[in-house]
């Protein structure tokens, strides 16, 4: 692993630490309360730490695994910040096109791969790669505004081209800019539900001039739905991406199925479902995820 890039990881995880301390004394001292029982709604903004295991088939033949550290720092009452770090990250082009035909880059498209990927030259890449992701840190500022019966939620996500290989990364710096749109459902037997919709736009800042451009709409819609007193939820996701670039529009689907084992602790798993006609792109095939939140 490039020592730099190990350096900065350290630091990184010890400055999160540090933040997710301090923001726990911070929820305490206000005498902040969760707004869920679940970790899952996203104008609650109690300490909360998610470590989980993805992994995901792409169109196009590529497969990846990940072991990824996200967590939720409140920094103020209305302000709060989430980390999303892969620590463990494998990447497999074996099956692509690309890589058996002798290409030069695996085409991108999708959220996973929204720039073309590089294709090692030398003859020691076996086609596998293991190491460190691209990391994210959001920012939301959960508004007054009332508009519509719906509580409004603004901030920005920003990417970081913090994978130690190429072939693991974007070698971007991505900024999305997000507006979030949250309404309790009201018709629901059971209380706590309610649907989410987050909006982004991605697009790169700066970066290896050898990636695509990026310019994405990426919608995220979750409906919330407590199903049984013991704590069984369902929590359906459905992602709408439409790249500019390519004018390409696909979709996903992930019913995730949670249960609370005891207040804020959680555990969940979540098969995804892709939606798309193009068999060579970026976007995915399916996927598989399965986590733990524990929340404060």
């Amino acid at each position: 692993m490039n020592g730099k890039k190990s350096k900065f990881v350290c630091m990184t995880l010890v400055f999160f630490l540090a933040l997710f301390m301090c923001g726990s004394l911070l929820a305490a001292e206000e005498k902040k309360e969760g707004i869920g029982k679940t970790g899952t709604d996203p104008r609650d903004f109690a300490p909360k730490f998610m470590p989980y295991y993805r992994y995901t088939e792409l169109e196009n033949g590529l497969e990846q695994n990940e072991l990824v550290l996200f967590g939720l720092i409140p920094l103020s009452k209305k302000f709060a910040m989430t980390y999303e770090i892969p620590l463990a990250y494998e990447r497999d082009i074996t099956d692509t096109d690309a890589f058996k035909n002798g290409l030069s880059n695996v085409p991108g498209g999708g959220v996973p791969l929204p720039g073309d990927l590089p294709i090692p030259s030398s003859d020691e890449f076996d086609g596998k790669e293991t190491g460190i992701g691209d990391m994210n840190l959001r920012f939301f500022y959960r508004s007054d505004l009332d508009f519509l019966k719906c509580d409004w939620m603004f901030g920005a996500e920003f990417v970081f081209p913090t994978a130690n290989e190429d072939v693991l990364g974007g070698e971007q710096f991505l900024i999305k800019p997000m507006v979030t749109i949250v309404r309790d459902i009201g018709f629901w037997p059971a209380p706590g539900a309610f649907l989410a919709l987050m909006n982004f736009y991605s697009f790169d800042a700066w970066g290896d001039s050898d990636r695509d451009d990026v310019s994405q709409y990426i919608g995220r819609y979750f409906f919330m739905l407590p199903v049984h007193p013991s704590g069984i939820y369902l929590l359906p996701e459905v992602q709408a991406i439409y790249d500019f670039e390519n004018s390409h529009f696909s979709a996903w689907i992930g019913p995730e199925v949670g249960k609370l084992l005891a207040p804020g602790r959680i555990i969940y798993v979540k098969p995804g479902f892709g939606v798309d006609s193009d068999d060579n792109s970026g976007d995915r095939k399916w996927s598989f995820e399965t986590g733990f939140r524990w929340f404060f």
